[in-house]
């Protein structure tokens, strides 16, 4: 067996302060090199490490900047979304106030209406004078007016029946379509005729020099009354 010469290599170790001895050391070229390979192999080592490390590190910025983008995201939808939610409680608010007033309103126009048909009007354009008194047995009241003084309906509602005639004086009724009738009674001809449609503001009468009394009377649900319950006598 043929035996290998080795090469050593011979280290000295001098130290700066001369009381210490110097050292030498002897090592074998395989071991210098093993020694330099070990060095070797751990400084790439440590490079791939840091490679890997600065990847993740990269990947991790790039989720982190991902996840910001998409928060950013996100916030502008959540406001944009506020924003509109807002839009909508308003426009929901302004048509609420619009359905509620339109209701009202017709509500208002409804009752309006209904009143319009309840005899509690004047029956003279103008100023009169009046007392109670009974005509037929039923309670009454008895104007006196000037002449030119224009006799109205008390409320809307249609002409049922004109009855009598300028000597014994003329019955004028109107049916105000919900259980109230109003009679008026004067000598002057009737400004109307049966079935014609009247207002507060349609005239019956005209009172004339010499016949200057007008006689009213109300009917609810078939029973006389007191106009004076209904009539509102500032007119």
């Amino acid at each position: 067996m043929e035996k290998t010469d080795r090469t050593h290599y011979k280290v000295l170790i001098v130290s700066d302060q001369e009381k210490n001895s110097t050292k030498l050391f002897s090592v074998s070229l395989e071991l210098f090199i093993t020694f330099f390979a070990a060095i070797a192999l751990l400084i790439i080592a440590l490079l791939i490490y840091c490679y890997l490390l600065t990847g993740e590190q990269n990947t991790s910025n790039r989720h982190m900047k991902s996840y910001q983008v998409q928060s950013e995201e996100l916030t502008k939808q959540n406001i944009d979304l506020m924003k509109e939610n807002k839009e909508l409680k308003e426009k929901v608010t302004i048509l609420s106030d619009t359905v509620n007033n339109k209701v009202y309103q017709e509500e208002k126009r409804e009752a309006e209406k209904i009143q319009s048909y309840i005899p509690t009007g004047f029956p003279m354009k103008g100023v009169a004078s009046y007392e109670e008194k009974e005509l037929d047995g039923n309670p009454s009241v008895i104007f006196q007016a000037s002449a030119r003084t224009s006799v109205i309906a008390t409320a809307n509602g249609t002409v049922s029946s004109i009855a009598g005639s300028a000597e014994a004086g003329y019955i004028v009724m109107i049916d105000h379509n919900n259980g109230y009738y109003t009679i008026y009674r004067n000598n002057a001809e009737p400004r109307v005729k049966e079935g014609d449609s009247v207002t507060n503001e349609t005239t019956l009468f005209h009172i004339e020099t010499g016949n200057e009394t007008l006689g009213y009377q109300i009917i609810q649900d078939e029973k006389f009354i007191d106009p004076l319950r209904l009539m509102d006598i500032s007119g």
